[in-house]
């Protein structure tokens, strides 16, 4: 499947962009613009490819990211130990490409759109500046004069912020389902309080 994915990629980029453009669907002749703009957005990223062949990229990528996300908890011990950063960058890089699996399915620019739409611009934001700012401190702070356990605890944190921001961001796909999950988390905070 993969041969023929690459294959299909290495196609010159003059049969591409004839081909997207001369392409007919029966969105083209009821005239829906709305489905025709998003198809025709997915179409022109991956023209080439068959729905099976996008559910196909877009499992893999996520398959590897989750593969990398829960693998790196096997260098946990590293991480206790003061050396946090192959845990740090194999859950965040993991958490990249499953996050860019899905634009096998709806292509960056609707993925994006989606990302930010306003019931869910302030979970993607908290997410992507949690990937962003983990790769940094891991990665920057490396050689620092920060103690490796005080380091360790703030890339830590980090992670776990990355999970609740994909959890709530996750949760604004589903009708009601963040109110549902505030109302949990305020009757659990009360029963401890």
């Amino acid at each position: 499947m993969f041969s023929r994915l690459t294959d299909r990629l290495e196609v010159d980029m003059e049969s591409l962009l004839s081909s997207s453009s001369s392409l007919i669907t029966p969105n083209n002749i009821h005239g829906d613009s709305g489905e025709q703009d998003e198809e025709h957005e997915v179409l022109s990223f991956l023209p080439s490819l068959s729905w099976q062949e996008r559910l196909g990229g877009c499992l893999a990528c996520m398959t590897l990211g989750y593969i990398l996300s829960l693998g790196s908890f096997f260098r946990f011990r590293d991480l206790l130990k003061g050396d946090p950063s192959r845990f740090v960058i194999y859950t965040t890089v993991g958490n990249i490409i499953s996050l860019s699996g899905s634009c096998f399915l709806s292509g960056p620019k609707s993925q994006m759109q989606k990302m930010f739409h306003q019931s869910r611009k302030v979970a993607t934001v908290w997410y992507l500046g949690s990937l962003a700012v983990t790769l940094v401190f891991a990665l920057c702070f490396k050689d620092s004069s920060f103690h490796p356990q005080a380091r360790a605890a703030v890339l830590l944190i980090l992670v776990g912020i990355q999970y609740v921001a994909v959890f709530w961001y996750c949760l604004s796909y589903i009708p009601f389902a963040r109110q549902m999950g505030m109302r949990f988390m305020e009757r659990w905070i009360n029963s401890y309080g």
